[in-house]
């Protein structure tokens, strides 16, 4: 079987391409033919290593340039860039003859391209984040104007997702809120890759609590920086290191040092040795205003440390049993943020105990039990 997989690019150390390399990887390890067409990758190189056999085509689309441009110039330049993604994404599906086509819902403006190239391939799309975030009325939802201009182009996008074959997503939760726009929804979570032999053994020594993610509003930096401000004096030995990059780093940088936390909480650049890192830390804090499903809960929670999470949608709660082998915090509530951190952080005992039933509860997701309900959804097509 061939699978062609569209998507933007594959530059970012992120979650979404992690997680796509992994499957591709996959499929290509156990004798699927595997192409990946990106349309905004550049010069940039391949943010995670891809199997030898997988073929790259990078189709120079790159549409994010268009907010540099004069108004006036954008929609001629739109449609020349739409004209040369169709040509590109032609040419490689004629060359690659591929069986299975998927794309994600973060290429909402091509999908009718992506609709309509001339194949006999099945066409899929994947959605990464909650349902009601995919839509570009939540963008401009403090703009009356704007937000009654993006409820029309929505209307438009979900129409073309809809008209795909599936629609795969990573929760229960988003399947419902999915199946009020699209017939056929499939729910497949996100795999972890790795998953320990062995992990490092937790004594309590080391004082880190760890955070991974894109410095942006989503993932909700700066409410876990208010949070621990409501504790550092309480626990001065503590520190966190938040792994990630992205468009807020120097506002999360100012709220820092607002709070005196310049040493306490430390902004540290992406790494591709995350499993280390995870294994040097006490504990993990998802502090995300919504999610598709959170996949670095999953990492954390497979090298045995428990998590503390808000129940933001989707993906917390299908993963955290609360007191079990983590801890839920209300959606936004930052002083219950704080406490439940400062629990984590005296109760070491319990904090031991919660990170060995993590990491049990991760084999769930182990790849090849994953990887089963997507060949099973290729045979059923």
């Amino acid at each position: 079987m061939r699978i062609m997989y569209i998507i933007k690019a594959f530059a970012m150390k992120a979650g979404v391409e992690r997680v796509v390399s992994d499957k591709m990887n996959y499929f290509a390890e156990h004798g699927y033919e595997v192409s990946m067409v990106t349309y905004e990758q550049g010069d940039h190189p391949h943010a995670f290593s891809l199997h030898p056999s997988v073929r790259h085509y990078s189709l120079d689309a790159r549409f994010f340039k268009l907010s540099q441009m004069p108004i006036w110039k954008r929609p001629v330049i739109m449609r020349q860039m739409r004209h040369h993604f169709k040509e590109g994404l032609q040419d490689a599906v004629d060359k690659e003859q591929p069986d299975v086509i998927i794309t994600t819902t973060y290429s909402m403006k091509l999908l009718d391209i992506i609709l309509n190239i001339r194949t006999k391939a099945h066409r899929l799309i994947e959605s990464h984040i909650a349902c009601y975030t995919v839509r570009k009325a939540y963008d401009y939802r403090y703009n009356p104007l704007l937000h009654n201009i993006a409820k029309l182009y929505d209307k438009w996008a979900f129409r073309n997702i809809g008209k795909f074959e599936k629609l795969i997503v990573l929760t229960q939760g988003d399947a419902q809120d999915w199946s009020q726009y699209v017939k056929d929804v499939v729910i497949i979570p996100n795999p972890v890759t790795c998953y320990p032999d062995s992990i490092k053994p937790h004594d309590g020594t080391g004082r880190r609590i760890i955070c991974v993610g894109r410095l942006n509003e989503q993932k909700g930096f700066d409410l876990l920086i208010e949070a621990f401000s409501l504790i550092a004096d309480q626990c001065p030995e503590w520190h966190i290191d938040i792994f990630g990059s992205g468009e807020d780093e120097l506002k999360l940088l100012n709220s820092i040092h607002l709070h005196h936390l310049e040493g306490r909480i430390n902004i540290l650049p992406p790494t591709s040795h995350i499993y280390d890192e995870y294994q040097n830390s006490e504990f993990f804090v998802f502090s995300s205003r919504y999610e598709g499903f959170g996949l670095v809960l999953i990492e954390a929670m497979a090298c045995g440390i428990p998590c503390i999470s808000f129940r933001c949608k989707y993906g917390p709660e299908d993963l955290i049993t609360d007191k079990e082998n983590g801890l839920l915090v209300a959606d936004g509530q930052i002083s219950e943020l704080a406490e439940k951190m400062l629990w984590m952080i005296i109760h070491q005992e319990e904090r031991l105990r919660m990170g060995l039933r993590a990491r049990e509860m991760a084999k769930k997701y182990l790849i090849g039990m994953v990887m089963k309900q997507w060949e099973a959804l290729f045979k059923m097509l």
